[in-house]
C-alpha cells in the first residue's frame, strides 16, 4: 500500500538514497516515453521520422518543462506544508494547484493551435518534413493537459515523501506506450503521429491510475469543497514559487528552441544526429535531475520543519550520489556513446553516427558540474530564495544565443556541443556562490537548533 514518507527525521542519507531511486526509476520511465517514439520510429520509417521529430523536440521541451516547473515550485509549497504538518494548508495548496494546471493546459492547447506552424517556420525546420514534424507536435500539444495532471499527482505524493507510487504506473504506461508504437507506426501505418497517439494514451493512463490511488489511499490529501476556496496569500506564494521555477525552465528551453533553429540549418544528418545525442544524454542526466529533485523535497520538509542542521546533510549526500553517478555516465558515454547511438536511431549514415558520438564525448566530462547546478538550483528555490535559480538560468540563455549565432556559424555543429557545458560551469559557480551566502544567515538558525 503506498504510503507518505517524513524526511525530516531519521538516516538522512538512507531516506535520500530510499527517496531518490524510485523517483528515479519513475524519470527515467518517462523519458523512455519520448525516446521509444524516437528508436522505434527510427527503426521503422528510418532518418526522415527521426528529423520530424527532433525538429520539434526543443518545443516539447519548452512546453513540458515550464508545466513541470510550475508543479515542482508547487511541490515546495506542498514539502514547506507537510513538514510544518498543517494539512488543511497542504489540501488547500494542492486545490490552487489543481485549478491552475487545468487552466494554464487549456491555454497552451489553445495557442499551440495557432501558434505551431509558425514557430515551426522560424526555426528552420526543413520543408520536406515540416508535415510530419507538426502531425507529431500538435498531437502532443492539443493533449497537453494529460501529462500536466500526471506530473502535479507524482508532486503531490512526492512532496510527501512517497516515491514509489508514480514509479509503478509509469512501468505500466511505458510498456503500454512502447506496444502502441508498434501498432499504430507498423501495422496501421500512421507515421510519427502514431507515435504521439501512443505517447499521449500512456500518459492518461498513468494519470488516471495514479488519481485512483491517491483517492484510495491519501486521507491527509482528500480535497474538501472548502480546500478550493480561493486564499489571496496562499494563492500568490504559490504563483511565486511556481512561476519562478517554470520560468527558470522555461529560460533555458528558449535557449534550446534558439540553438535548435541553429542545429536544424546545418541539415537533416545534424538534426537526427542531435536528437539521437540529446535522448542518450538525457537519460543520463536524468540520475543527476532526480538527486536534485530529491534533494529539493528533503530541503523543502526540513525547511517547514525549522530542522536546518538536516539541509546541509542532505545537500552533501547528493552531491555524493551525484558524484558516483557522473563517473559511471562517463565511462558509459565515453567508451560506448557510438553503440548506443547506433542502438536508439537504427540508422546506418556513418555521418549521423559520429556526430552523436562527438556530442556524447564533449558533455560527459562536465556532468559532475551539471549535478551541482541541479543539487543547488532545486534547494535554493525550497529555501524561498527565487532569483538565483533565474540569473542561472539567464547564464545558460546566453551561452545558447552565443552558440547559435556564434560559435555554430564559426565552427559548425562542434559549437552547439560545447555550448551546454560552458553553460553548466557558468551556472554552477554562480549557485554555489549564492547558496553559500543563503546558509550564512540560516547557520545562525542551525546553532540554535542543534540536532
Amino acid at each position: 500500500m503506498a504510503k507518505i514518507c517524513d524526511l525530516t527525521s531519521g538516516n538522512t542519507g538512507k531516506l535520500l538514497f530510499s527517496f531518490a531511486f524510485p523517483t528515479l526509476l519513475s524519470n527515467l520511465f518517462q523519458q523512455f516515453y519520448n525516446l521509444a517514439d524516437t528508436s522505434i520510429a527510427g527503426h521503422i520509417l528510418g532518418d526522415s521520422a527521426l528529423v520530424s521529430i527532433g525538429a520539434t523536440s526543443s518545443i516539447y521541451s519548452l512546453v513540458i518543462t515550464f508545466a513541470n516547473g510550475l508543479s515542482g515550485g508547487f511541490g515546495i509549497i506542498m514539502a514547506q506544508c507537510f513538514g510544518a504538518k498543517d494539512s488543511r494548508k497542504l489540501q488547500k495548496s494542492i486545490a490552487h494547484a489543481l485549478i491552475i494546471n487545468l487552466a494554464l493546459g487549456i491555454i497552451i492547447c489553445i495557442a499551440s493551435i495557432f501558434l505551431i506552424k509558425p514557430v515551426l517556420k522560424l526555426m528552420n525546420t526543413p520543408q520536406t518534413q515540416f508535415d510530419d514534424a507538426y502531425s507529431y507536435i500538435i498531437v502532443i500539444l492539443a493533449a497537453i493537459i494529460v501529462p500536466m495532471l500526471y506530473n502535479l499527482e507524482s508532486t503531490v505524493l512526492r512532496s510527501l515523501g512517497d516515491s514509489k507510487t508514480p514509479l509503478y504506473f509509469l512501468i505500466f504506461a511505458s510498456m503500454l506506450n512502447i506496444a502502441l508504437d508498434y501498432v499504430f507506426i507498423k501495422y496501421l501505418g500512421t507515421g510519427v503521429k502514431g507515435a504521439a497517439l501512443a505517447t499521449v494514451i500512456a500518459q492518461l493512463s498513468a494519470a488516471i491510475l495514479c488519481f485512483i490511488v491517491i483517492k484510495k489511499n491519501f486521507a491527509v490529501i482528500r480535497l474538501k469543497k472548502e480546500s478550493f476556496r480561493f486564499n489571496r496569500l496562499l494563492f500568490s506564494n504559490m504563483m511565486s514559487a511556481g512561476m519562478a521555477m517554470a520560468m527558470m525552465n522555461s529560460i533555458f528551453s528558449i535557449g534550446s528552441i534558439i540553438m535548435q533553429s541553429a542545429i536544424n540549418s546545418l541539415g537533416s544528418i545534424i538534426i537526427a544526429a542531435h536528437l539521437a545525442a540529446r535522448k542518450i544524454a538525457e537519460m543520463f542526466m536524468q540520475p543527476l535531475v532526480t538527486i536534485g529533485l530529491a534533494c529539493s523535497t528533503f530541503v523543502g520538509q526540513n525547511f517547514g520543519a525549522k530542522k536546518y542542521g538536516r539541509i546541509k546533510e542532505g545537500i552533501k549526500y547528493s552531491i555524493i550520489y551525484s558524484a558516483i553517478w557522473s563517473v559511471i555516465s562517463f565511462a558509459a558515454l565515453f567508451f560506448f556513446g557510438k553503440n548506443l547511438a547506433q542502438l536508439i536511431t537504427g540508422s546506418n549514415d556513418p555521418a549521423v553516427i559520429s556526430n552523436a558520438e562527438m556530442y556524447l564525448k564533449i558533455n560527459a566530462p562536465f556532468y559532475f558540474v551539471l549535478s551541482i547546478l541541479f543539487i543547488y538550483r532545486f534547494s535554493i528555490q525550497s529555501i524561498n530564495k527565487k532569483v538565483p535559480p533565474l540569473i542561472s538560468s539567464s547564464m545558460e540563455l546566453i551561452s545558447k544565443i552565443l552558440a547559435a549565432f556564434v560559435f555554430i556559424p564559426l565552427w559548425g555543429y562542434t559549437g552547439a556541443c560545447i555550448a551546454e557545458p560552458l553553460s553548466w560551469c557558468l551556472g554552477a559557480a554562480y549557485l554555489i556562490f549564492t547558496f553559500k551566502n543563503a546558509f550564512i544567515k540560516l547557520d545562525k538558525n542551525i546553532q540554535i537548533n542543534k540536532l
